[in-house]
């Protein structure tokens, strides 16, 4: 975690520098691992939200009325099933997030280096798949919404206003994307300034297209489970 947190120091505040001092090797080791801690510090943040507002306050109705002995005995295996449930959902969802983050990296990357190489460039797609790897990092920015599902549910904050919320964070997050893959497409590719640039807005125009599809047709449906 020390190397992934210094890392996601330089690539957030440096990234220019990250992508000219980019470490050696295949894209299958350091930054593989890099993507895949990223979706992991994901899933067990949506886990963890989702333990609170399902599997938290359906414990407490179990042990609601319950005192004295008979609680001293209820509490411990209440808790050991509760870690094996967080346990069970967190490698769901960390299979699901994972599959999805390396999926959208790739498409990304791919479609990256085509049109860099339209414009000129004489990268290897291999080191534009290491790169978008480490720019899977951006989408940690997701956290914000994550924990803001807390609220939600609890009726602290509406389900409007936190599809909105979404919808900002996602674009920003779009927007900073949109940098990365300029700055590590002219880096892998050598090509100039305005052709990288020219290169990363397909990527950049097809994450909000995704968006946009994302909180209109699938994120209202979770309105029945933080509601």
């Amino acid at each position: 975690m020390i190397w992934y947190i210094e890392n996601l120091y330089k690539l957030a505040l440096r990234p220019i520098l990250f992508y000219q001092d980019m470490p050696k090797g295949s894209w299958k080791e350091d930054s593989l691992s890099f993507a895949l801690v990223t979706g992991w510090i994901m899933a067990v943040a949506l886990t963890a939200v989702f333990f609170l507002n399902n599997y938290l306050p359906t414990g407490l109705t179990l042990i609601e009325g319950i005192q004295g002995q008979k609680l001293i005995i209820v509490v411990p295996v209440l808790l050991v099933m509760g870690f094996a449930f967080f346990a069970m959902t967190a490698l769901i969802i960390g299979g699901i997030m994972i599959g999805a983050i390396l999926s959208l990296m790739f498409f990304c990357a791919a479609v990256l280096d085509f049109l860099l190489i339209l414009l000129g460039g004489t990268g290897n797609i291999f080191e534009v798949f290491k790169a978008t790897l480490y720019a899977s990092a951006a989408l940690l920015a997701g956290l914000l919404n994550i924990f803001l599902m807390i609220p939600v549910k609890y009726k602290l904050l509406s389900f409007p206003v936190w599809i909105t919320g979404e919808r900002v964070v996602f674009y920003f997050t779009c927007v900073y994307l949109y940098g990365l893959f300029s700055i590590l497409g002219r880096k892998t590719h050598k090509v100039p300034k305005w052709k990288a640039f020219l290169a990363a807005t397909i990527p950049f125009i097809i994450l909000v297209l995704i968006n946009v599809v994302l909180s209109a047709k699938i994120l209202p449906k979770l309105a029945g489970l933080l509601g």
